[in-house]
């Protein structure tokens, strides 16, 4: 498959993504998928041909990858989006590895207060889950000051990477004229042995090789 990348991860934004278990890459994605997904391209062609896959092949430095599911959030019909709560994608019930990469793509601006933040390093602590898990994580938005929590201003074209296991969530949209459109997209390494999630139906069609 070709690289529709507009550029490659440097080994820096690797490094940093292994050490905090997330990373912010950007101007990755090319104006032109920008321009496609933001016209309302089909879901899959966004997973499969946008270069999204090809970030998680480079940050894992895999040769082949599964995709597992794909997110659409869309705050562009005229409701604001409510923020989503602190958890990790453990809590989805797949099997747990530091080989499956969560790929957030925006393609409108998202300002720092409304985007994805995750907690820094989280992905090395014990598994909590939270939101749809078993466990109950702690009160991150209560004692903000005890975490190390990192967020990004971002644009169209920008990427926020992070590891499956991470403690993040993302904030709410303040009105109703704010746009916030992106595609989170969950890869993983072709050789883990996943089991379904059981919200996921016999018939999903997950698991497919990027």
């Amino acid at each position: 498959m070709n690289n529709p990348l507009l550029r490659d991860v440097r080994m820096d934004e690797r490094l940093r993504f292994l050490r905090d278990g997330v990373v912010c890459l950007r101007q990755i994605i090319s104006p032109e998928w920008v321009r496609r997904a933001q016209d309302g391209v089909e879901h899959e062609q966004v997973m499969f041909e946008s270069g999204a896959g090809e970030v998680a092949r480079q940050l894992t430095v895999t040769r082949r990858l599964r995709w597992i599911y794909d997110q659409l959030f869309d705050s562009g019909h005229g409701d604001p989006m409510g923020a989503t709560p602190w958890h990790q994608d453990t809590s989805c019930g797949l099997a747990d590895s530091h080989r499956i990469v969560r790929v957030w793509m925006p393609v409108d601006h998202v300002p720092r207060e409304t985007g994805i933040e995750v907690v820094r390093g989280s992905h090395l602590w014990k598994a909590e889950y939270g939101w749809a898990g078993r466990f109950e994580v702690r009160d991150i938005e209560a004692n903000r000051r005890a975490f190390d929590i990192v967020g990004y201003e971002v644009d169209a074209g920008d990427v926020v990477a992070f590891n499956y296991r991470s403690l993040h969530h993302a904030g709410a949209s303040v009105n109703f004229s704010e746009k916030r459109k992106a595609f989170a997209i969950l890869y993983a390494d072709d050789a883990i042995n996943l089991r379904r999630p059981a919200s996921l139906s016999s018939s999903s069609p997950v698991f497919r090789a990027v």
